[in-house]
Order: C-alpha cells, then sequence, then structure tokens
C-alpha cells in the first residue's frame, strides 16, 4: 500500500498539507501517516526551567488522534499518527524511510513555495536529504469540488 506522510503541527499550513493529503488518498486508495514533531529544543527549554514534557507531549497526541485528524476520518482514509521528538526535518524523513513513504506533504507559509523551501530549515532539509518527492501545499488549500465547477 502507498503511504504518504504529512507533516503536522495544526497551523493553517499543516491544515492546507493535511488536506492535500486526504485529497490525493481519497482518489488512490492511500494511507496517509500524519506525523508531529515536537522540537527536542524545545524539550530541553522546558527540562532547563524544570517543566515535565510528558503531559504536554500526551495531550499533542490526543489532540492529534482525535480533533486534527477530524478530516481525515470523514473522508474515510486509511490514516495512521506519530508524535515524534527531535529535529523536525530529521524526524520527517526518519518516518518516511520507516513507512517506506512514497511522499512527503508539507504546509508552507504565506512566503511562496520556493521562498518557503529556501527560507525554511525544515523545508530545506527536508528537500536536501529526502529521496522520496516532496509536495508543498500552501495554507489554507483546499480540494476543488468538481461538482461545484471550483478550481484549485
Amino acid at each position: 500500500m502507498e503511504r504518504i506522510i504529512i507533516g503536522y503541527d495544526h497551523s493553517d499550513a499543516a491544515q492546507g498539507a493535511l488536506s492535500s493529503g486526504v485529497d490525493y488518498a481519497g482518489r488512490t486508495g492511500a494511507e496517509l501517516v500524519v506525523v508531529y514533531v515536537v522540537s527536542s529544543a524545545w524539550e530541553w527549554e522546558l527540562a532547563a526551567v524544570q517543566v515535565n514534557p510528558d503531559p504536554i507531549r500526551h495531550e499533542i497526541r490526543q489532540l492529534l488522534t482525535q480533533d486534527w485528524t477530524g478530516p481525515v476520518r470523514a473522508a474515510g482514509v486509511r490514516y495512521q499518527t506519530e508524535v515524534a521528538v527531535g529535529r523536525p526535518a530529521d524526524a520527517l524523513l526518519a518516518s518516511a524511510r520507516r513507512h517506506e513513504a512514497s511522499l512527503i506533504v508539507l504546509g508552507m507559509t504565506g512566503r511562496g513555495t520556493l521562498g518557503e523551501l529556501v527560507t525554511s530549515s525544515t523545508g530545506r532539509q527536508v528537500a536536501h536529504h529526502a529521496v522520496h518527492p516532496i509536495v508543498t501545499v500552501p495554507a489554507g488549500w483546499a480540494p476543488s469540488r468538481a461538482e461545484n465547477g471550483q478550481e484549485r
């Protein structure tokens, strides 16, 4: 089965990436792997002020498996979720290798595709090291509705 990695952090850009993945999986029968990466730098900062990150990671995992993936369930698309800790690019690439993914989908901010890949450290690192095709999706992207005659 074809697997698609979706980098997800609940930003507008990530929601666009998720919509794109759901649309693609709905048409092809692919399975989505929705990956949220908790930055190891963030965890070090919490440790420095003696805050236990476990409850926060638990909350993120719960949001990812319930609220944030609601559109995936509503579309009837097969999926699984992952919460990883580390450098985002490294974690996304490791997930793509582990799941033998055929595609990585990342959201991008309003700076544009090329600008985002050049200025985003995660996007740049994924693009530089990936052995999989990468799709970048603008914030707010939604699949067109052919029955309404709308274009993407």
